[in-house]
């Protein structure tokens, strides 16, 4: 029994061309013959033998009396030594004249191995393209590999690589695309079988498609490209004329297939809406770089980037007056939701706007209320006026609390939470609980805390910033007010790392430093006692000197290098070492001066036991605490001590990690300080509960850096007592 199939495909020339029909006949034997007939619908009969391919038999058809879409009764012959065969179908008229852009592409986290099979493919094959998904990891590579600057400039230029990312700082790059739009990856075990998942592909995008062009990443982001790629751009190209199936870049299709570029990712965060007003309105410099390390940096640090970002902004927005609070509003819609303020002393008041007295709550130095209808971008004020009114929490009786919206049981049995008849995860309350209420909200207390706000209709964190402070008028949305021409202000962000010296091979830890690297210095160890310095410009021109710190009883050719960079260049120097026979490590650094701030490598070279295999231990947590606790109102220490073996200063890095409820009473993220050889070195973090902090623990580590070296403390357990 045969099988008939219209297919999307066509060969032959453009002005001549052939619809495929797709055959399959599990009984013929030998030669296979065959012809497709119907109204309007022509194939030779007397061709030659037919072989199969990735889809089947293919027959050639004249379709060229009908339009696209049409639908033909049509019947297909097929002749073998095994007899003749005929079946009935419809035939759809395809419609010719698409095109597949197959990008293969290569991810932020591949590892410099997998580019560089990337960059020897398109060596080999000069129809190799590939799409570099993230500039944070076109720099580290430019860095390591300064000597293929030319070669990656070379296919740039070509049009055989595209860097798709944010700005970009390599040099002369400008990419067209902020991100590279998801598809189907490619993943086959034979070049048929690579054939069909393209095609079936094709079939399942082209009906959203705006224009006749698909575009489809292939292969594994972070791995070697695929061995399918290339192959089906020949081996598609001998067999059909239509779809044209074709490496190419994201650029290909967009700008050659006529497809609009999508627009780039707005940041639309409450730190980004508050500072591109207050530098508008105040002439405060606006915090491109925090925000952009923000977007790509560690969960932690990003939020107190951004933390950072609405404070200052929200200060230059905001004047101080504390007898009054200004709530402000981020969202692109007016929005209603309960707030806070923490007075600097206790004082028993109310929240008033317009003379309206609102529903307050005051716990301690904390000044709750609902702020209602907030315009959309802008701001609204409220006062704090004294009375002598209880406006705090009163115990309540039973396991229920409600809101406006929800209604929250604690059911004993099974220990678990249900809000409105909906399961919730956290908190997890375990008895004995108690029930209070107040004029703003309700509140369950056993092992945690849950709180349910009146009018508020979402579980999570407020939307809304409140400051005390006011401003005039007492109601307004930010675009609505003019700019303020004043000459350019503090920055409303950080613009340097908050640690330095950096680390110049930092991608082996976090992205690229806050503000970038306008210069780079990398070492290499070519022998015992030879290595190699290489500084590189990864910016405009660059003049600097590297500067050699050698441990104790040790020289070197050079100690100091005088460099001067065009934009994009590097140079390398050699350097013969002479040290001590005394078995240990000794760290070898290579700092580069010229920048805001030093940038620094280090190789570490060991002279080993005469009768011991044993390495030297060259990095260790020699103490850190395994419970820090305070009480609301105290700060503590959190001390972690680091020890070195090595035979020379070492640079450190650590950073504490802990959960995100813990963020805004624990920092900083990151300190560093430098180890003396075989000496310790105390690194202090701080945990800090404010007069309002309720009752918690949680669980940090501190992960240390050191050059490539990592090591990681054991748990330490953070408390705020009740």
């Amino acid at each position: 029994m045969i099988v008939a199939e219209s297919t999307e495909l066509f060969v032959g020339p453009r002005t001549a061309l052939l619809q495929v029909v797709r055959l399959t006949s599990p009984g013929s034997a030998g030669p296979v013959r065959a012809h497709v007939s119907g109204p309007g619908l022509h194939s030779p009969r007397h061709g030659g033998s037919l072989r199969p391919g990735p889809f089947g038999y293919e027959v050639a058809v004249d379709v060229s009396e009908h339009q696209p879409g049409a639908v033909v009764p049509a019947v297909a012959v097929v002749r073998s030594d095994a007899g003749e065969e005929s079946c009935a179908f419809s035939l759809v008229v395809g419609s010719p004249g698409w095109t597949v852009h197959l990008v293969a592409h290569v991810a932020g986290d591949a590892a410099f191995p997998v580019l560089r099979a990337h960059l020897d493919l398109a060596l080999t094959d000069p129809a190799y393209r590939f799409a570099v998904t993230s500039v944070e990891l076109v720099q580290p590579y430019w860095d390591t590999f300064p000597e293929h600057r030319s070669l990656w400039l070379r296919l740039i230029s070509e049009g055989r690589i595209e860097v798709v990312g944010s700005e970009s700082n390599v040099v002369g790059v400008a990419p067209v695309l902020f991100v590279l739009p998801d598809g189907p990856s490619l993943a086959a075990s034979s070049l048929g079988e690579a054939s069909r998942s393209v095609y079936a592909a094709f079939l399942e995008m082209r009906s959203a498609a705006s224009a006749p062009h698909v575009m489809m990443p292939v292969g594994a982001a972070s791995e070697a490209p695929s061995p399918w790629v290339t192959a089906l751009h020949h081996d598609w190209s001998a067999r059909y004329t239509w779809p044209r199936v074709v490496c190419s870049l994201p650029r290909d299709y967009y700008v050659r297939g006529g497809v609009p570029v999508p627009a780039g990712v707005a940041d639309d965060s409450p730190a980004a809406v508050f500072a591109s007003h207050a530098a508008r309105l105040s002439g405060a410099a606006f915090p491109a770089s925090a925000l952009a390390r923000a977007a790509v940096a560690h969960p932690r640090e990003a939020f107190d980037l951004r933390s950072e970002v609405v404070s200052r902004s929200l200060a230059a927005l905001t004047s101080t007056v504390d007898s009054s609070v200004v709530v402000w509003n981020p969202l692109t819609v007016a929005c209603t939701d309960v707030v806070s303020v923490h007075l600097p002393c206790e004082r028993n008041v109310h929240v008033e706007v317009d003379g309206v007295v609102l529903p307050t709550l005051v716990d301690g130095v904390t000044v709750t209320f609902l702020a209602r209808d907030v315009p959309a971008r802008g701001w609204q004020t409220f006062s704090l006026v004294e009375d002598s009114v209880d406006h705090g929490w009163k115990r309540g009786h039973g396991t229920e609390i409600a809101s406006t919206h929800y209604v929250l049981s604690y059911d004993p049995i099974p220990s678990l939470v249900a809000v409105d008849g909906r399961a919730v995860e956290a908190p997890r309350l375990v008895g004995p609980v108690s029930v209070w209420h107040s004029e703003v909200g309700e509140k369950m207390v056993g092992s945690s805390t849950f709180v349910l706000w009146n009018s508020v209709d979402h579980l999570g964190p407020s939307r809304l910033f409140a400051v005390l402070g006011s401003r005039s008028p007492s109601c307004g949305v930010l675009s609505a007010v003019p700019a303020r021409r004043a000459a350019a202000g503090e920055p409303l962000g950080p613009v340097e790392p908050a640690v330095t010296p950096v680390f110049g091979r930092y991608w082996l830890h976090e992205p690229a430093p806050l503000g970038g690297l306008g210069a780079n210095v990398l070492v290499e160890v070519l022998g015992p006692a030879r290595l190699r310095v290489v500084a590189v410009s990864d910016g405009d021109a660059f003049s600097g000197v590297v500067r050699l710190v050698l441990p104790a009883g040790w020289s070197a050719s050079w100690d100091s290098l005088p460099v001067s960079l065009p934009a994009g260049g590097h140079v390398s120097a050699e350097v013969r070492l002479a040290g001590p026979l005394t078995p240990g490590c000794y760290p070898v650094r290579a700092v580069l001066e010229g920048l805001p701030f030093e940038v620094y490598d280090v190789a570490l070279l060991t002279v080993p036991e005469w009768d011991s295999s044993d390495p030297v231990e060259v990095l260790w947590v020699a103490s850190s605490p395994s419970v820090v606790s305070v009480r609301p109102g105290e700060t503590a220490s959190v001390r972690v001590v680091l020890a070195s073996g090595a035979l020379g200063d070492l640079p450190v890095e650590a950073r504490l990690l802990s959960p995100r409820s813990s963020w805004e009473l624990v920092g900083p993220f990151r300190v560093g300080g430098l180890l003396p050889a075989q000496g310790r070195l105390p690194l202090d973090f701080t945990l800090s509960a404010p007069a309002w902090a309720p009752a918690g623990e949680w669980t940090a580590v501190v992960r240390v850096t050191a050059g490539d070296l990592v090591r990681t403390t054991a748990p330490i357990r953070l408390e705020v007592a009740g």
